[in-house]
Protein backbone atom coordinates (compact mmCIF):
# COMPACT_ATOMS: atom_id res chain seq x y z
CA UNK A 1 0.00 0.00 0.00
CA UNK A 2 2.85 2.39 0.82
CA UNK A 3 4.40 1.87 -2.61
CA UNK A 4 1.02 2.49 -4.27
CA UNK A 5 0.48 5.75 -2.37
CA UNK A 6 4.01 6.89 -3.21
CA UNK A 7 3.64 6.05 -6.90
CA UNK A 8 0.24 7.66 -7.42
CA UNK A 9 1.15 10.73 -5.36
CA UNK A 10 4.23 11.33 -7.49
CA UNK A 11 2.45 10.77 -10.80
CA UNK A 12 -0.43 13.04 -9.74
CA UNK A 13 1.89 15.84 -8.59
CA UNK A 14 3.91 15.55 -11.78
CA UNK A 15 0.73 15.66 -13.86
CA UNK A 16 -0.10 18.98 -12.25
CA UNK A 17 3.43 20.19 -12.93
CA UNK A 18 3.61 19.08 -16.57
CA UNK A 19 0.40 20.89 -17.52
CA UNK A 20 1.28 23.92 -15.37
CA UNK A 21 4.71 24.24 -16.96
CA UNK A 22 3.42 23.62 -20.49
CA UNK A 23 0.83 26.39 -20.10
CA UNK A 24 3.45 28.84 -18.88
CA UNK A 25 5.67 28.05 -21.85
CA UNK A 26 3.03 28.07 -24.57
CA UNK A 27 1.15 31.14 -23.28
CA UNK A 28 4.02 33.06 -21.70
CA UNK A 29 7.43 32.10 -23.06
CA UNK A 30 6.77 31.17 -26.71
CA UNK A 31 4.69 34.32 -27.45
CA UNK A 32 7.74 36.43 -26.57
CA UNK A 33 9.35 34.89 -29.67
CA UNK A 34 6.37 35.77 -31.88
CA UNK A 35 7.15 39.48 -32.18
CA UNK A 36 8.66 40.85 -35.39
CA UNK A 37 11.56 43.30 -35.63
CA UNK A 38 9.16 46.21 -35.15
CA UNK A 39 7.80 44.83 -31.91
CA UNK A 40 4.45 43.75 -33.35
CA UNK A 41 2.96 40.42 -32.36
CA UNK A 42 2.74 38.02 -35.28
CA UNK A 43 -0.70 36.62 -34.45
CA UNK A 44 -0.51 33.89 -37.10
CA UNK A 45 2.74 32.62 -35.60
CA UNK A 46 1.26 32.78 -32.09
CA UNK A 47 -1.86 30.91 -33.22
CA UNK A 48 0.28 28.29 -34.97
CA UNK A 49 2.45 27.59 -31.93
CA UNK A 50 -0.61 27.09 -29.70
CA UNK A 51 -2.34 24.71 -32.14
CA UNK A 52 0.85 22.78 -32.91
CA UNK A 53 1.55 22.40 -29.19
CA UNK A 54 -1.90 20.88 -28.70
CA UNK A 55 -1.35 18.55 -31.65
CA UNK A 56 1.88 17.14 -30.24
CA UNK A 57 0.65 17.08 -26.63
CA UNK A 58 -2.59 15.27 -27.49
CA UNK A 59 -2.90 13.75 -30.97
CA UNK A 60 0.76 12.72 -31.22
CA UNK A 61 0.39 10.52 -28.15
CA UNK A 62 -1.02 7.79 -30.41
CA UNK A 63 2.17 7.13 -32.46
CA UNK A 64 4.36 7.64 -29.38
CA UNK A 65 2.17 5.21 -27.44
CA UNK A 66 2.39 2.70 -30.29
CA UNK A 67 6.20 2.81 -30.09
CA UNK A 68 6.06 2.32 -26.32
CA UNK A 69 3.81 -0.71 -26.79
CA UNK A 70 6.00 -2.17 -29.54
CA UNK A 71 9.11 -2.08 -27.36
CA UNK A 72 7.25 -2.51 -24.02
CA UNK A 73 8.87 0.60 -22.58
CA UNK A 74 6.64 2.08 -19.89
CA UNK A 75 9.25 3.70 -17.66
CA UNK A 76 11.65 6.56 -18.19
CA UNK A 77 9.67 8.30 -20.92
CA UNK A 78 8.17 10.71 -18.40
CA UNK A 79 11.64 11.83 -17.34
CA UNK A 80 12.57 12.27 -21.00
CA UNK A 81 9.43 14.37 -21.41
CA UNK A 82 10.32 16.72 -18.58
CA UNK A 83 13.89 16.97 -19.88
CA UNK A 84 12.51 18.13 -23.25
CA UNK A 85 10.37 20.76 -21.53
CA UNK A 86 13.33 21.89 -19.42
CA UNK A 87 15.50 22.11 -22.54
CA UNK A 88 13.03 24.47 -24.20
CA UNK A 89 12.97 26.68 -21.11
CA UNK A 90 16.77 26.71 -21.09
CA UNK A 91 17.02 27.61 -24.81
CA UNK A 92 14.36 30.30 -24.55
CA UNK A 93 15.14 31.43 -28.11
CA UNK A 94 14.50 30.36 -31.68
CA UNK A 95 11.37 29.27 -33.50
CA UNK A 96 8.33 29.32 -31.16
CA UNK A 97 6.47 26.69 -33.20
CA UNK A 98 9.39 24.25 -32.97
CA UNK A 99 9.88 24.86 -29.26
CA UNK A 100 6.17 24.47 -28.52
CA UNK A 101 6.19 21.23 -30.52
CA UNK A 102 8.98 19.87 -28.33
CA UNK A 103 7.14 20.95 -25.18
CA UNK A 104 4.04 19.18 -26.51
CA UNK A 105 6.01 15.98 -27.13
CA UNK A 106 7.43 16.19 -23.61
CA UNK A 107 3.96 16.67 -22.17
CA UNK A 108 2.62 13.71 -24.14
CA UNK A 109 5.45 11.40 -23.08
CA UNK A 110 4.75 12.05 -19.42
CA UNK A 111 1.01 11.49 -19.88
CA UNK A 112 1.66 8.13 -21.53
CA UNK A 113 3.92 6.86 -18.74
CA UNK A 114 1.56 8.14 -16.06
CA UNK A 115 -1.52 6.71 -17.75
CA UNK A 116 -0.05 3.23 -18.18
CA UNK A 117 1.24 3.13 -14.62
CA UNK A 118 -2.04 4.40 -13.14
CA UNK A 119 -3.88 1.61 -14.96
CA UNK A 120 -1.38 -0.96 -13.72
CA UNK A 121 -1.51 0.31 -10.13
CA UNK A 122 -5.31 0.23 -10.15
CA UNK A 123 -5.39 -3.30 -11.65
CA UNK A 124 -7.79 -2.17 -14.32
CA UNK A 125 -10.09 -0.14 -12.07
CA UNK A 126 -11.12 3.45 -12.79
CA UNK A 127 -10.35 5.28 -9.56
CA UNK A 128 -6.58 5.66 -9.88
CA UNK A 129 -6.94 6.67 -13.53
CA UNK A 130 -9.09 9.58 -12.39
CA UNK A 131 -6.76 10.35 -9.51
CA UNK A 132 -3.86 10.63 -11.95
CA UNK A 133 -5.68 12.71 -14.59
CA UNK A 134 -7.51 15.13 -12.26
CA UNK A 135 -4.59 17.42 -11.20
CA UNK A 136 -3.94 18.34 -14.82
CA UNK A 137 -7.04 20.55 -14.86
CA UNK A 138 -5.69 22.55 -11.93
CA UNK A 139 -2.30 22.80 -13.62
CA UNK A 140 -3.91 24.26 -16.73
CA UNK A 141 -6.01 26.71 -14.72
CA UNK A 142 -3.13 28.02 -12.59
CA UNK A 143 -0.75 28.03 -15.54
CA UNK A 144 -3.23 30.11 -17.51
CA UNK A 145 -3.72 32.44 -14.55
CA UNK A 146 -0.03 33.03 -13.74
CA UNK A 147 1.88 32.48 -16.99
CA UNK A 148 2.68 36.16 -17.41
CA UNK A 149 4.66 36.77 -14.18
CA UNK A 150 6.18 33.26 -14.07
CA UNK A 151 7.39 33.19 -17.69
CA UNK A 152 10.27 35.53 -16.86
CA UNK A 153 11.46 33.74 -13.69
CA UNK A 154 13.56 30.67 -12.91
CA UNK A 155 10.63 29.00 -11.11
CA UNK A 156 9.58 26.84 -14.12
CA UNK A 157 13.12 25.43 -14.45
CA UNK A 158 13.17 24.63 -10.72
CA UNK A 159 9.81 22.85 -11.03
CA UNK A 160 11.06 20.84 -14.02
CA UNK A 161 14.01 19.67 -11.92
CA UNK A 162 11.67 18.82 -9.04
CA UNK A 163 9.48 16.70 -11.32
CA UNK A 164 12.49 14.82 -12.71
CA UNK A 165 13.75 14.05 -9.20
CA UNK A 166 10.31 12.85 -8.11
CA UNK A 167 9.96 10.56 -11.13
CA UNK A 168 13.25 8.85 -10.34
CA UNK A 169 11.58 7.44 -7.21
CA UNK A 170 9.01 5.46 -9.25
CA UNK A 171 11.22 4.10 -12.03
CA UNK A 172 11.85 0.80 -10.23
CA UNK A 173 8.16 0.15 -9.61
CA UNK A 174 7.02 -2.69 -11.88
CA UNK A 175 3.98 -2.42 -14.12
CA UNK A 176 3.18 -5.96 -12.99
CA UNK A 177 -0.55 -5.98 -13.77
CA UNK A 178 0.00 -4.75 -17.32
CA UNK A 179 2.68 -7.37 -17.95
CA UNK A 180 0.42 -10.13 -16.60
CA UNK A 181 -2.42 -8.99 -18.86
CA UNK A 182 -0.18 -8.83 -21.88
CA UNK A 183 1.28 -12.29 -21.19
CA UNK A 184 -2.24 -13.70 -20.79
CA UNK A 185 -3.30 -12.16 -24.11
CA UNK A 186 -0.16 -13.49 -25.82
CA UNK A 187 -0.93 -16.99 -24.54
CA UNK A 188 -4.68 -17.18 -25.08
CA UNK A 189 -5.47 -14.34 -27.47
CA UNK A 190 -7.44 -11.17 -26.98
CA UNK A 191 -11.21 -11.79 -26.78
CA UNK A 192 -11.62 -8.34 -28.33
CA UNK A 193 -11.02 -8.68 -32.04
CA UNK A 194 -9.93 -5.75 -34.17
CA UNK A 195 -13.48 -4.84 -35.19
CA UNK A 196 -14.58 -4.91 -31.53
CA UNK A 197 -11.74 -2.61 -30.51
CA UNK A 198 -12.38 -0.21 -33.38
CA UNK A 199 -16.12 -0.12 -32.59
CA UNK A 200 -15.53 0.68 -28.92
CA UNK A 201 -12.81 3.16 -29.86
CA UNK A 202 -15.14 4.99 -32.25
CA UNK A 203 -18.03 5.07 -29.78
CA UNK A 204 -15.92 6.35 -26.89
CA UNK A 205 -14.28 8.78 -29.29
CA UNK A 206 -17.68 10.18 -30.22
CA UNK A 207 -18.53 10.62 -26.53
CA UNK A 208 -15.28 12.49 -25.89
CA UNK A 209 -15.66 14.77 -28.92
CA UNK A 210 -19.29 15.66 -28.23
CA UNK A 211 -18.53 16.28 -24.56
CA UNK A 212 -15.84 18.72 -25.69
CA UNK A 213 -18.41 20.46 -27.88
CA UNK A 214 -20.90 20.50 -25.03
CA UNK A 215 -18.27 21.87 -22.69
CA UNK A 216 -17.61 24.77 -25.07
CA UNK A 217 -21.29 25.75 -24.74
CA UNK A 218 -20.96 26.23 -20.98
CA UNK A 219 -20.41 29.99 -21.00
CA UNK A 220 -21.54 31.45 -17.68
CA UNK A 221 -21.58 35.22 -17.30
CA UNK A 222 -21.05 34.81 -13.57
CA UNK A 223 -17.83 32.77 -14.00
CA UNK A 224 -15.45 35.71 -13.67
CA UNK A 225 -12.48 36.41 -11.45
CA UNK A 226 -9.80 34.16 -10.01
CA UNK A 227 -11.73 32.89 -6.97
CA UNK A 228 -14.80 31.77 -8.93
CA UNK A 229 -12.56 30.22 -11.58
CA UNK A 230 -10.60 28.36 -8.91
CA UNK A 231 -13.75 26.96 -7.27
CA UNK A 232 -15.07 25.93 -10.68
CA UNK A 233 -11.80 24.13 -11.47
CA UNK A 234 -11.87 22.40 -8.08
CA UNK A 235 -15.25 20.93 -9.08
CA UNK A 236 -13.73 19.75 -12.38
CA UNK A 237 -10.85 18.12 -10.49
CA UNK A 238 -13.15 16.43 -7.98
CA UNK A 239 -15.41 15.14 -10.74
CA UNK A 240 -12.48 13.53 -12.55
CA UNK A 241 -10.99 12.27 -9.30
CA UNK A 242 -14.07 10.64 -7.78
CA UNK A 243 -15.91 9.64 -10.96
CA UNK A 244 -13.84 6.50 -11.25
CA UNK A 245 -14.30 5.64 -7.56
CA UNK A 246 -18.09 5.98 -7.79
CA UNK A 247 -18.12 4.03 -11.04
CA UNK A 248 -16.05 1.18 -9.59
CA UNK A 249 -18.49 0.89 -6.69
CA UNK A 250 -21.86 1.25 -8.43
CA UNK A 251 -21.17 0.29 -12.05
CA UNK A 252 -19.23 2.16 -14.71
CA UNK A 253 -21.92 2.35 -17.40
CA UNK A 254 -24.69 3.28 -14.98
CA UNK A 255 -22.71 6.05 -13.27
CA UNK A 256 -21.40 7.54 -16.53
CA UNK A 257 -24.87 7.80 -18.08
CA UNK A 258 -26.67 9.00 -14.93
CA UNK A 259 -23.94 11.56 -14.22
CA UNK A 260 -24.16 13.02 -17.72
CA UNK A 261 -27.96 13.22 -17.64
CA UNK A 262 -27.89 14.95 -14.26
CA UNK A 263 -25.05 17.18 -15.44
CA UNK A 264 -27.07 18.41 -18.41
CA UNK A 265 -29.97 19.51 -16.21
CA UNK A 266 -27.66 21.09 -13.62
CA UNK A 267 -25.55 22.91 -16.21
CA UNK A 268 -28.61 24.41 -17.88
CA UNK A 269 -29.93 25.59 -14.51
CA UNK A 270 -26.42 26.90 -13.86
CA UNK A 271 -26.85 29.65 -16.46
CA UNK A 272 -29.07 31.41 -13.90
CA UNK A 273 -28.15 29.72 -10.61
CA UNK A 274 -24.37 29.43 -10.03
CA UNK A 275 -24.67 26.64 -7.44
CA UNK A 276 -26.10 24.32 -10.11
CA UNK A 277 -23.23 25.27 -12.41
CA UNK A 278 -20.71 23.98 -9.88
CA UNK A 279 -22.69 20.77 -9.34
CA UNK A 280 -23.13 20.33 -13.08
CA UNK A 281 -19.47 20.68 -13.97
CA UNK A 282 -18.59 18.14 -11.25
CA UNK A 283 -21.04 15.64 -12.76
CA UNK A 284 -19.97 16.47 -16.31
CA UNK A 285 -16.42 15.29 -15.52
CA UNK A 286 -17.43 12.07 -13.75
CA UNK A 287 -17.29 9.91 -16.95
CA UNK A 288 -13.71 10.90 -17.79
CA UNK A 289 -11.93 8.09 -15.94
CA UNK A 290 -14.70 5.66 -16.86
CA UNK A 291 -14.37 6.17 -20.61
CA UNK A 292 -10.59 6.01 -20.36
CA UNK A 293 -10.57 2.69 -18.54
CA UNK A 294 -12.88 0.95 -21.01
CA UNK A 295 -10.47 1.89 -23.81
CA UNK A 296 -7.60 0.45 -21.79
CA UNK A 297 -9.44 -2.75 -20.87
CA UNK A 298 -10.37 -3.71 -24.41
CA UNK A 299 -6.78 -3.56 -25.68
CA UNK A 300 -4.27 -3.95 -22.85
CA UNK A 301 -1.80 -5.40 -25.34
CA UNK A 302 -1.48 -1.89 -26.79
CA UNK A 303 -2.18 0.01 -23.60
CA UNK A 304 -0.15 3.16 -24.26
CA UNK A 305 -1.76 3.46 -27.70
CA UNK A 306 -5.21 3.35 -26.09
CA UNK A 307 -4.18 5.97 -23.51
CA UNK A 308 -3.04 8.15 -26.39
CA UNK A 309 -6.24 7.62 -28.36
CA UNK A 310 -8.18 9.23 -25.51
CA UNK A 311 -6.23 12.46 -25.93
CA UNK A 312 -6.43 12.23 -29.73
CA UNK A 313 -10.20 12.61 -29.43
CA UNK A 314 -9.70 15.53 -27.05
CA UNK A 315 -7.64 17.21 -29.76
CA UNK A 316 -10.34 16.59 -32.36
CA UNK A 317 -12.86 18.15 -30.00
CA UNK A 318 -10.51 21.09 -29.51
CA UNK A 319 -10.33 21.66 -33.28
CA UNK A 320 -14.10 21.48 -33.71
CA UNK A 321 -14.63 23.94 -30.87
CA UNK A 322 -12.49 26.47 -32.75
CA UNK A 323 -15.21 26.72 -35.39
CA UNK A 324 -17.45 29.75 -34.67
CA UNK A 325 -20.81 28.65 -33.31
CA UNK A 326 -24.02 30.69 -33.43
CA UNK A 327 -26.33 27.96 -32.14
CA UNK A 328 -28.17 28.23 -28.85
CA UNK A 329 -25.91 27.05 -26.02
CA UNK A 330 -28.75 25.14 -24.37
CA UNK A 331 -29.35 23.17 -27.57
CA UNK A 332 -25.65 22.44 -28.14
CA UNK A 333 -25.20 21.25 -24.56
CA UNK A 334 -28.32 19.08 -24.55
CA UNK A 335 -27.67 17.42 -27.91
CA UNK A 336 -24.03 16.81 -27.01
CA UNK A 337 -24.92 15.15 -23.72
CA UNK A 338 -27.59 12.96 -25.34
CA UNK A 339 -25.12 11.79 -27.99
CA UNK A 340 -22.47 11.15 -25.31
CA UNK A 341 -24.89 9.05 -23.24
CA UNK A 342 -25.94 6.98 -26.25
CA UNK A 343 -22.37 6.36 -27.42
CA UNK A 344 -21.14 5.42 -23.93
CA UNK A 345 -24.11 3.09 -23.37
CA UNK A 346 -23.61 1.31 -26.70
CA UNK A 347 -19.83 1.08 -26.13
CA UNK A 348 -20.35 -0.61 -22.77
CA UNK A 349 -22.96 -2.98 -24.19
CA UNK A 350 -20.44 -3.96 -26.87
CA UNK A 351 -17.71 -4.37 -24.25
CA UNK A 352 -19.90 -6.50 -21.97
CA UNK A 353 -21.11 -8.69 -24.83
CA UNK A 354 -17.54 -9.58 -25.81
CA UNK A 355 -16.53 -10.22 -22.20
CA UNK A 356 -19.41 -12.66 -21.81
Amino acid sequence: MGKLVKSMSIYSICHFLVDFLSCIFVLGVAPQLCFDSEGTLNFDLYFAEVVIYNFFAFAFQVPMGALMDKFKVYKGVGIVGFCLIGLCYAIHAGNPVLLSSIVGIGNGLFHLEGGVNAYSNSKGKSFLNGLFVAPGAMGIFLGTAFYEPLSTTFIPVVLVCLAIVLLFFVQKDEVAFVKEEQERIAASGNPFKLHDILSILALIGISIVVRSIGGSAIQYVWKTGFTIGLLYTVCVVLGKMFGGLIGDKFGLRKIACIALAAACISLILGFNIPAFGFIGIFLFNVPMAITLVILERCNTEYLATMVGSNTLFLFLGYLICMIPNTMNNYVVLTVSVILAIISIYVAFRKFEKVKE
